[in-house]
Formats: C-alpha cells, structure tokens, sequence
C-alpha cells in the first residue's frame, strides 16, 4: 500500500517537482518502508520549500539515524541530527516528542560514549515530560519503532 502512495507523489513530482507538500508525504512513504536515504532527500527538499513545518525537521533528524542506534552513527550524523531538532524545537517549542528524541542522541551517544553534553540526556528527557505537549506512552512507541531501534530501558 505504501508503495502505491509513493509510486503516485513520485508521478505528481514530476508534474509539478517544487510542491512542498508532495515532498513531505514522499519522504513519509520512503520512511515507512525505511529508506532512510530516500527518506532525508525528499525531507531536505521539502525544508528547503517549507522550512516552518517543524515535523520535517523531526523526520529528518531521525533519517539521519539510518535505523541504527543512535551509538552506532557518525558524528557528523549526530550534529546534523541535533541541528534539524533544534531547528524543529525553534520553531514549536512544547512538542515534547522532539525533546524525547534529543534526550535519546544524547543517551544513546553520547551517554554511551562518556562524553559531556550540554542540556544532558536527563535535562533533555525532563524538558520533554514536562514539555506542554508532553509524549505519550504511544508517542514514545511509535518514535522508536520509526527509529528502529530498541527503547532503552532507562528511557
């Protein structure tokens, strides 16, 4: 089914290749199938085209992932990943899915790694649980499962 979607955005791109929109639910058909690679191209395109929509930036970050742990990623991937979340985080500030995201990169990678970090993961985790937007237990869910990775059990 996801396929059928993204063959159809594929051939309305071509119509018309600027549309923000049809970049975006692109990107979404490549990261349910998780094409991560193709995924983060049609995000960036979308950015560039819609750079107030803070779910791209969110989606973008997490493509950087390529559906590895966060531990396992270069740390240009990790920088890159940071700034679209803080990009995301600049622009809709209570969304407390973006924070969990943050505070997982910092668990995840640099946690792991023993290196210092400023807000910490444990900063990072209590500004999305106390975000006004909070994330559900779902919300966290369905993030790890687009990651596609394990939660962590002190997460």
């Amino acid at each position: 089914m996801v396929n059928k979607y993204a063959n159809a955005y594929r051939q309305a791109l071509s119509a018309n290749p600027d549309d923000k929109t049809i970049n975006n639910s692109l990107a979404m058909c490549y990261l349910k199938l998780k094409l991560y690679d193709r995924a983060l191209v049609s995000f960036e395109k979308a950015m560039e085209d819609n750079f107030d929509n803070p779910e791209t930036f969110f989606y973008a970050a997490v493509c950087l992932l390529g559906g590895k742990k966060a531990f396992l990623a270069q740390r240009p991937a990790i920088d890159k990943a940071q700034e679209y979340i803080n990009a995301a985080l600049m622009i809709e500030p209570s969304r407390g899915i973006f924070h969990y995201l943050l505070a997982y990169i910092k668990y995840d990678y640099f946690e792991r790694k023993y290196y210092n970090t400023s807000p910490t993961w444990q900063e990072a985790l209590d500004a999305a649980l106390t975000a006004g937007d909070a994330p559900s237990a779902v919300d966290v869910e369905q993030l790890f499962n687009v990651l596609g990775v394990e939660r962590p059990t002190n997460m």
